[in-house]
């Protein structure tokens, strides 16, 4: 498998029921943060050697990633939320 081809496998189409969550995370997560601007600067520094598409590939999987990371993490969230508010309903 090159490395196309597993980027292909990270990178899923958006469902229609995650597309509320992503536009959500979007919204509410700020971009330029110092974390950020480290990542952005170590990015920068690869492109003096590495070659352009196998940077856009890996910052793409990177952001699949991160992605998924959030709506999960996003989603648990909203499954505390729903259990918390059932233990004070009862």
């Amino acid at each position: 498998m090159n490395l196309n081809e597993s980027s292909q496998e990270i990178i899923a189409p958006v469902s229609a029921r995650n597309y509320q969550v992503i536009t959500r995370l979007d919204e509410s997560l700020p971009l330029e943060t110092e974390d950020w601007f480290c990542v952005e600067r170590i990015i920068m520094r690869l492109t003096e050697f590495a070659p352009r598409e196998i940077l856009v590939e890996l910052t793409t999987a990177i952001v699949s990633f991160t992605d998924d990371q959030a709506r999960r993490a996003y989603m648990l969230g909203q499954e505390d939320v729903v259990d918390e508010m059932r233990v004070k309903a009862a």
